[in-house]
């Protein structure tokens, strides 16, 4: 035993035997997450939500995203970690197994994370629940309503919005202002509503938006820097409607449709005519679209009405992407988030992202169980 006590001092660092311990016992967390709602709930709620805080407040200072940055300098990082290994092998056996020891946990500390800051939100109860909402009810005269709600909003707010020459809106103040004020919003939300906590954020701007955008991602939650990291190269009302959906995430609404749904009732908690405009319009295709499936000459008869101002900012959205709508890169993005999000128990991948439609019309027309 003395012998075996002294053969772990000498090769594993305590660093290690730390991770390792916090490794086992996230293993055990995350299988009771996923097996059990009412302690997945708990868990979000009461430890992950702090722990998510936490990160948030390291780098929240910081106008750029850290997670940015170390992508940036990786090949930096990768150049520094051979060197160092080169280092320890030429002192020897124990110097390289502690160094690989130390590499590992590095690894497993990832997944240690994960698990503490993001993953029960997948397995949490769902929103509508939460909210008393039933989704499952909704039919073509729900879905018809509901689009005329949108276009009844749109036109009343289309006059307070500012239009570029192409047509398209245009947010009339900065990223910081913007955060500000969905900040502002997921508080009043938070207050009518009581099934996350919120706290003071921020968006960041990606330096690689422009080529992000063949992606097609829009903006990504980073757990392990806790950042709400947002593709500025999108049109503004897009920016505004993602900066809020990564919000959600940074907040413990993990499940895509679930994430959508909540930047739009946040937004229409904003007194900013300019996010409650991106709430809409960003949402809009999701309904309409539900709706040309459900009725044809219902939907002209809707579109008929809506301010051409609105209709000119859906085709300047429309030119921007064609741009980049066929893409390699955005197919291999979007089969590895597919990947993921079904490995997190969202089994229609991808397509969850378009599953709001439903929860949206049972929230603007307060059907409840």
């Amino acid at each position: 035993m003395k012998k075996f006590l002294s053969n772990t001092k000498k090769y594993v660092p305590l660093f290690s035997i730390i991770t390792f311990a916090l490794f086992l016992i996230s293993i055990i967390l995350h299988l009771i997450i996923v097996n059990n709602v009412a302690f997945a709930d708990f868990f979000n709620y009461n430890l992950s939500a702090p722990t998510r805080a936490f990160m948030s407040y390291l780098t929240v200072i910081f106008p750029f995203s850290v997670a940015e940055i170390v992508v940036f300098a990786s090949p930096i990082i990768l150049g520094l970690l051979i060197f160092i290994a080169i280092k320890c092998g030429k002192k020897g056996k124990t110097s390289s197994i502690r160094y690989l020891l130390v590499l590992l946990s590095v690894v497993l500390l990832i997944f240690i994370l994960f698990v503490w800051t993001y993953s029960s939100g997948y397995h949490t109860s769902r929103v509508e629940d939460k909210m008393g909402l039933d989704r499952s009810g909704i039919g073509a005269e729900d879905i018809y309503n509901t689009t005329k709600i949108f276009i009844d909003e749109l036109n009343l707010l289309a006059p307070d919005i500012e239009y570029d020459s192409s047509g398209a809106s245009v947010m009339p103040y900065s990223y910081t202002e913007m955060s500000e004020k969905i900040c502002t919003a997921y508080e009043r939300f938070t207050e009518k509503h009581d099934i996350l906590r919120t706290y003071y954020s921020r968006i960041k701007p990606l330096i690689i938006s422009e080529p992000m955008t063949y992606s097609h991602l829009s903006g990504i939650y980073t757990f392990m820097s806790g950042e709400a990291n947002v593709n500025v190269n999108y049109p503004d009302f897009i920016v505004a409607s993602t900066s809020a959906h990564e919000m959600a995430h940074q907040r413990g609404i993990a499940r895509e449709d679930e994430a959508n749904f909540i930047s739009f009732a946040v937004l229409l908690e904003s007194d900013d005519p300019f996010l409650k405009y991106s709430a809409y319009l960003d949402i809009f295709s999701n309904i309409s679209n539900a709706l040309y499936g459900e009725d044809k000459e219902l939907y002209s008869q809707l579109m008929a009405g809506l301010d051409g101002r609105v209709v000119k900012d859906m085709i300047s959205y429309s030119k921007f992407f064609e741009k980049y709508a066929d893409s390699r890169v955005s197919e291999v993005v979007d089969s590895v988030n597919d990947s993921y999000l079904q490995a997190n128990g969202q089994e229609m991948g991808t397509k969850s992202y378009e599953m709001v439609t439903e929860i949206v019309c049972a929230y603007l027309l307060n059907k409840t169980k």
